[in-house]
């Protein structure tokens, strides 16, 4: 009968046996090889989701300038940070989805409705319009952006694709911080009923065109 295998120390006296590893000793791995969206599915779906980000970056970038009101400019400095970051990530996922490098095509609307979408949100610009800037924002484009992030992430491949998992869940997470901001922001803005009818007003408007372009992926029903 051969002798027990033994592991080495500093001297003879201080090997130690013990049954060699097994992969019965950690718990199975339950997750399943599939998934709604292929390779190709999931890069489009990246390039939308960049190009949703970058904007939203720029368009806050831009309204840091224009909101007179400080606690509300100086809020929204993280966001601009974190949205960009966002927007990196997606766009450092594509190269590993085997999409290329090329900047120029590492972003992308998905049709001409939601690009026009994304003008419209941007397209306040007066000092006095502060409530429609947050509630095109936070009342609607951002909501909508959580949803179908944890939608993308139940349906995706939980093995294959789980960098992009990784990726939806933690922009999600920041997502629901700035929301949160947001409601918070309008809230004390919205202090009349005529300040709340405009952003009931503004979150309506651009619901229906969200809805009738189809939303960031264009599947919206």
């Amino acid at each position: 009968m051969s002798e027990p295998r033994l592991y080495p120390g500093i001297g003879r006296d201080e090997r130690t046996a013990f049954p060699p590893y097994s992969a019965f000793d950690i718990p199975e791995d339950l997750r399943e090889l599939r998934g709604r969206y292929d390779v190709e599915a999931t890069a489009r779906r990246m390039r939308n989701f960049r190009y949703t980000h970058e904007w939203m970056a720029m368009i806050l970038g831009g309204w840091i300038a224009t909101i007179p009101e400080i606690p509300v400019k100086t809020g929204l400095g993280k966001i601009v940070w974190e949205t960009a970051q966002a927007a990196d990530a997606f766009g450092k996922r594509l190269p590993e989805l085997r999409a290329g490098r090329n900047v120029a095509t590492a972003s992308r609307p998905a049709n001409q409705g939601f690009a026009d979408l994304i003008q419209e949100v941007a397209a306040p610009e007066s000092p006095d319009q502060t409530i429609e800037k947050i509630a095109g924002l936070c009342d609607v484009l951002m909501p909508h952006l959580i949803a179908v992030y944890e939608a993308n992430a139940r349906a995706t491949d939980t093995i294959c694709d789980a960098p992009t998992i990784e990726l939806l869940e933690d922009a999600t997470r920041k997502l629901r911080r700035h929301v949160a901001w947001g409601n918070e922001v309008l809230d004390r803005l919205c202090d009349t009923d005529g300040k709340q009818e405009r952003r009931a007003a503004r979150a309506r408007a651009l619901e229906a065109q969200l809805r009738a372009c189809g939303g960031v992926t264009g599947e919206l029903p």
